[in-house]
């Protein structure tokens, strides 16, 4: 049983972390190591949370997890019903999660296959990776992917300046480029599971803002605070659209909105915190001791 209170340490350090970030006020001015750690903390919470079943229930095998699970349907007998329940916890709870993510992965899919369709029906000619739509309702978005396209109207045309589009443009390349959509699966996917739940999706609102300031940021070296900033008051002052399922648009959320303006116009100089390196060691070694339970042995 070793490894499985090695898996409740885990999960504990990920927890920790994360409440930390939560509550800590540098991740603002340093959104990139702030989404590294929710990453990484993710990541290493749900691998323990299946670990600990996997690792109580296959104990009695005193094998890897995966040989252990070959082994089960000739000695299932061995198991009490204990063991037996958190075997059948553990592969329902993984398989459940792995499931949602592959039909979140498919239905997203699907959303941008859609889109791009649709793109191809309203894009101003020669089109490329930048699309042209011509529609009085001012809006600019990524439909990210292997071939990325960057939508903006013609309403966001007559809305912004030049240095002002400019900047929005950089911001949408930014989230294509980085695949910013790839960060925020994971955690949209376990959204999609518990929908009820105020703190997932207040932790998703969190990773959401942080993947805006990262986009916000390459587009503010390139351009200028200022532009992206009025650029975002433009779009708040006449009311962003809806944003297309997949997509990521440079106005979402008000409350993003106006948090990012006063990033911009008013940066953080928050230091980059010292215990953001133990932070990340801590969820190394959490991460690598959740992942051994499926090789090493039980005990």
């Amino acid at each position: 049983m070793i490894l499985v209170g090695h898996q409740v340490a885990a999960a504990a350090v990920a927890v920790t972390v994360m409440v930390w970030l939560l509550r800590s006020r540098w991740t603002h001015a340093h959104p990139r190591p702030a989404l590294v750690l929710w990453q990484m903390g993710g990541l290493t919470l749900v691998l323990s949370t299946v670990g600990m079943l996997f690792g109580f229930g296959l104990a009695p095998f005193r094998r890897g997890v995966f040989p252990a699970l070959l082994d089960l349907p000739a000695r299932w007998t061995e198991l009490d019903v204990w063991h037996l329940g958190a075997v059948a916890a553990g592969l329902l709870l993984g398989a459940w999660l792995v499931v949602n993510q592959i039909l979140c992965f498919r239905d997203t899919a699907r959303a941008r296959a859609r889109h791009r369709l649709l793109l191809q029906l309203v894009a101003q000619p020669n089109s490329g990776a930048l699309v042209e739509v011509d529609h009085p309702v001012a809006v600019a978005y990524c439909v990210p992917g292997r071939h990325p396209r960057i939508v903006v109207s013609a309403g966001a045309r007559r809305l912004l300046s030049k240095a002002e589009l400019d900047a929005v443009l950089a911001h949408e390349r930014a989230h294509a480029r980085e695949r910013h959509d790839l960060v925020l699966a994971p955690f949209q996917a376990l959204r999609r599971l518990l929908p009820s739940s105020r703190l997932l999706t207040r932790v998703c609102s969190t990773i959401e803002l942080l993947v805006e300031m990262c986009a916000d940021d390459r587009a503010a070296r390139q351009h200028g605070r200022e532009p992206l900033a009025r650029a975002l008051e433009r779009f708040h002052a006449h009311g962003a659209p809806g944003t297309p399922i997949g997509a990521l648009a440079v106005a979402g959320a008000d409350a993003h909105v106006v948090a990012r303006i006063h990033r911009l116009r008013q940066p953080q100089r928050a230091a980059f915190p010292l215990v953001w390196p133990l932070a990340c060691a801590m969820l190394v070694v959490a991460l690598a001791t959740s992942a051994s339970i499926f090789a090493l042995p039980l005990q």
